[in-house]
């Protein structure tokens, strides 16, 4: 589980960051974010044509457990994580890899951090 402070749990703060912010793909997992001041505030979405519930809440867990490690690292900014169709088939480690790909394309996260910060 994500530490409270890290959350976006608000409809309207999901809502304000798909109408003012930029995204990034990569395939079956997209981000959505608008950088801001102080702490980084993620928020997961997992839609139902990803899958039935089982799968929703599997894929959401991969991902709550692969942002944890990169959480402290994470510059100052609202994000949504989305899965799309097909996120059911990766395994934890290639949504490990993706995330951290889509982080650093959006300038979010350094990968020379990744060592230290995921410690």
């Amino acid at each position: 589980m994500l530490n409270k402070r890290y959350r976006l749990t608000k409809r309207g703060s999901f809502t304000y960051v798909y109408k003012k912010g930029e995204h990034k793909s990569g395939g079956e997992l997209k981000i959505t974010y608008v950088k801001g001041r102080g702490v980084a505030k993620i928020g997961i979405s997992v839609p139902n044509t990803v899958g039935k519930a089982v799968v929703r809440n599997k894929i959401r867990r991969r991902i709550r457990a692969s942002l944890r490690g990169y959480v402290g690292g994470i510059r100052p900014a609202q994000i949504v994580v989305s899965a799309r169709k097909g996120a059911h088939e990766l395994t934890y480690s290639q949504i490990d890899e993706k995330l951290c790909d889509l982080l650093v394309r959006a300038g979010l996260y350094e990968k020379e951090n990744n060592a230290s910060a995921r410690n």
